[in-house]
């Protein structure tokens, strides 16, 4: 089952098969190293085929970008247990563990590094600007449903869903972030301190105003 592994199996494919070799060169040689010509190489692919599916480098990885954000939705994709306390402990898990265990799957850091890469490019690039944006308004939606489920129910305080999830989710990104950046593992360091966070501020019983 490869369900939530990323790049398990094989490509669907030629698009998908560009997708993962635009990975796997954006692995080896950076976003400011990647050509056509390289990605071509990965894929073992004629640079004529690379022409036929996109108009040229800028094309491409706008597309990759997509695909990228697509395997980042499908991976942090939390399904409802009807428990919204064990459900956040998931999304929270979801950024912080590895990813299950397969042959064909790429490191955590590996993947988390091409969408540090990719991000990056939105400093400049406002279609990568706009897409990450969308990319953000769902991680947080999904955040939010989680907590008001868990207000109705009466497990969670009666929080403002929209600033505990923006909260969270800017913690959860510099954890990308430094993962993907530093040489030691920041997520030690960071998951006690979460997990604390949620049961201090939204798990009734233990909630308290400072």
């Amino acid at each position: 089952m490869t369900d939530g592994i990323p790049f398990a199996g094989e490509p669907a494919d030629s698009h998908e098969a560009i997708m993962r070799a635009t990975f796997r060169a954006l692995r080896e040689y950076g976003y400011a190293g990647l050509s056509i010509q390289r990605i071509a190489d990965e894929a073992d692919l004629s640079k004529s085929t690379f022409y036929h599916h996109f108009d040229g480098k800028e094309d491409l990885l706008l597309s990759f970008q997509e695909f990228i954000l697509t395997e980042f939705n499908r991976i942090f994709q939390v399904e409802s247990t009807g428990d919204p306390e064990q459900d956040i402990k998931t999304f929270v898990s979801l950024v912080l563990d590895d990813f299950p265990d397969c042959v064909e799957t790429p490191d955590k850091n590996a993947v988390l590094g091409s969408y540090v890469e990719m991000r990056a490019q939105a400093v400049q690039n406002p279609d990568f600007r706009e897409k990450f944006t969308e990319t953000d308004e769902l991680f947080a939606r999904q955040l939010v449903q989680i907590i008001e489920d868990g207000i109705e129910q009466g497990v969670f305080a009666d929080v403002n869903p929209e600033t505990v999830s923006r909260f969270m989710i800017t913690i959860l990104d510099g954890v990308i972030l430094q993962s993907a950046t530093r040489n030691d593992n920041p997520v030690a360091g960071v998951r006690d301190t979460i997990d604390e966070y949620i049961e201090e501020t939204l798990i009734l019983g233990t909630y308290s105003s400072h």
